[in-house]
Formats: structure tokens, sequence, C-alpha cells
């Protein structure tokens, strides 16, 4: 079953198939997205940098590397959500 639901999955766009990415992994992609941006912010001064450490600290980035071990021993039978987590820390979004 999960094999025919990984390639319905590959067959549908991605509009269409990010509705069937299980909750936990939509937010952790969408927490690791802003992570990565808030990461990549210039902290120009020190109300900038106060900003970023909030964003940081509100996203519990410091956090990311054990929630995707998680979630990938979680789904490691199903490829499509393996790969949609690993593209994820890559994001610049």
């Amino acid at each position: 079953m999960k094999r025919f639901i990984a390639a319905a999955l590959l067959l549908l766009a991605p509009a269409a198939w990010a509705a069937w990415i299980p909750p936990d992994i939509a937010a952790y992609v969408e927490r690791r997205k802003a992570c990565n941006h808030w990461g990549g912010e210039e902290p120009y001064d020190k109300a900038r940098l106060a900003q970023i450490n909030r964003a940081v600290a509100k996203l519990n980035c410091d956090a990311l590397d054990a929630d995707e071990k998680a979630l990938l021993r979680r789904y490691r039978s199903t490829r499509i959500f393996l790969d949609h987590i690993r593209a994820a820390r890559d994001a610049l979004l």
C-alpha cells in the first residue's frame, strides 16, 4: 500500500502531492525553511541581532537536526517522504 501511495504521489504535480504530506513533515519543512532564512540574515545592528535571535528561539532551530532524524526514522519506508525531508535541509527559500 505504501508503495502505491508513493508512486501516486510521484505522478501528481508538486502542489497537489504536497497535500498528501503528513502534517508533521509539512511543519518540519516550513520550520526548516524559516530557520535557513534566519540563519542567513545579517545582524547589522543590535536590534537586528535580537530580532534574529528571537526568531531562531521561537522556531526552536537548535532542535531541527534531532527532529529531522526522528522523522527520517518514522517515515523510513516511504521514499517520497524521506526525499521531502532531506530536500528541506538545503532549501534557502
